[in-house]
């Protein structure tokens, strides 16, 4: 299942905000007007770094065609053009009874959750923690959110063990009505135990903005939030299995809040899996995201069946449904396809957690990146606003006065600090 991936040390110099946001959004029967993620019916609440509950929109059953600019669901019998997070059920075939999300004798998939081993490089931190059981309705998954290879410091935030629970549902009610994300927190979990985000930040100082083009997750698409969480807000499958290799298809990676299945990239195409794939993601790239990520995306319906639905996800040759990961935004999942568990449950870090590692220095004001070892450059750091927060970051008078980290190139900024080059 999960095996330590050694990780070569990163550097970054940018992290996410810890400051709250909410989403609100209209809906009428004619067109739509919202602000949002993934887009689409109901309540999400979730947590990225501090705390913020997100108000869904509501639905709209319309017959015409109509442009959503936001966060609406509406179930359309046409064809529509989504400018933001907007989530349609338009080409979706309703799936067989059959959408449970394991296939094992006594339908609990518990056994996908297997507990990483320590990680020699991480002994300043706890011990990974995972437990997964089952009771009559619920898939139950404790942990506490250490990873099980080497902790790369990205944000100011140190790594900090959690008291994690979720109860997803054991047999996931698909439905056509779909279902927002929350535009910030917990999304899905891994089957090591740690959370998924969604495609987004939060609001200061990139505003909103997808975390994976901004270059502030490691190479496991990870980083931590401002309460020392370490969180996901894409998946890389060999990072949690083995590598994703062409023509096999992809393992389970992690379950949705709603109960289905995150596969990784790869899938068969029909029932006897003579063929098999890598989905892609129905959503393109409308603008730049690095602010305002889900309106800089659009969702375009397609009948290529390599192509995922609204929520990334397809209903497979044997009529269950399951979310894949994808090298492109959304990533994890874009909305719920099915009916979100009745908790989630996020504990704080306490004490217990380790030192900041080799990343960014936290600080408040200028005299934090003056004091001795703060700063790796030599000609100073400058106290910085970044999206995790303030921190430490070099300047610079071109890209050669930057840090050289393996992974990473830096370049010099108009304003005179290294970031991450895209």
């Amino acid at each position: 299942m999960t095996n330590r991936l050694t990780l070569l040390p990163l550097l970054i110099l940018a992290a996410c905000s810890s400051d709250t946001a909410a989403r609100s959004a209209t809906g009428d029967n004619g067109g739509d007007t919202a602000t949002g993620s993934g887009a689409d019916t109901g309540t999400g609440s979730g947590t990225e770094d501090s705390g913020v509950t997100d108000t869904g929109a509501e639905a709209d059953a319309t017959t015409d065609a109509e442009s959503d600019a936001g966060g609406s669901a509406d179930a359309t019998t046409d064809t529509e053009s989504d400018a933001g997070g907007s989530a349609d059920a338009t080409t979706d075939t309703e799936p067989s009874t059959d959408t449970t999300a394991d296939t094992s004798t006594d339908n609990c998939p518990d056994e996908l959750f297997v507990q990483s081993d320590p990680a020699p490089e991480n002994s300043a931190y706890p011990d990974p923690s995972l437990r997964a059981y089952c009771d009559a309705d619920y898939l139950n998954v404790e942990s506490n959110g250490i990873i099980g290879y080497q902790f790369v410091p990205i944000t100011p935030n140190a790594l900090r063990a959690q008291t994690h629970l979720w109860r997803l549902p054991l047999v996931p009610e698909f439905t056509d009505t779909l279902t927002t994300i929350p535009l910030l927190g917990v999304v899905a979990v891994a089957i090591n135990g740690i959370p998924i985000y969604g495609a987004n930040e939060a609001a200061m100082p990139d505003n909103f903005g997808d975390p994976v083009y901004n270059a502030i997750v490691d190479f496991c698409k990870g980083h931590t939030g401002g309460g020392g969480d370490y969180h996901y807000h894409a998946l890389v499958q060999e990072c949690l299995a083995q590598a994703a290799l062409e023509g096999v298809p992809s393992p389970i990676i992690g379950y949705a809040l709603d109960g289905f299945p995150i596969y990784g990239p790869n899938g068969c195409v029909d029932a006897a899996c003579t063929e098999v794939v890598t989905f892609q993601s129905g959503w393109q790239q409308t603008g730049d995201p690095s602010e305002l990520a889900w309106e800089r995306h659009a969702f375009t319906p397609s009948s290529d069946p390599t192509k995922l639905d609204q929520c990334n996800g397809r209903i497979g040759p044997d009529g269950s449904y399951g979310y894949h990961a994808t090298a492109t935004f959304p990533y994890t999942i874009g909305c719920y396809h099915g009916v979100p568990g009745p908790s989630v449950v996020n504990g704080g870090g306490g004490g217990t957690g380790g030192g900041t590692g080799t990343g960014p220095t936290a600080c408040t004001t200028q005299t934090d990146c003056d004091a001795a070892g703060a700063c790796p450059s030599e000609l100073g750091c400058e106290c910085t606003t970044t999206p995790m927060g303030q921190a430490c970051i070099p300047t610079c008078t071109t890209a050669a006065d930057c840090p050289v980290v393996t992974g990473r190139t830096f370049t010099c900024s108009a304003a005179g600090l290294c970031v991450p080059a895209r």
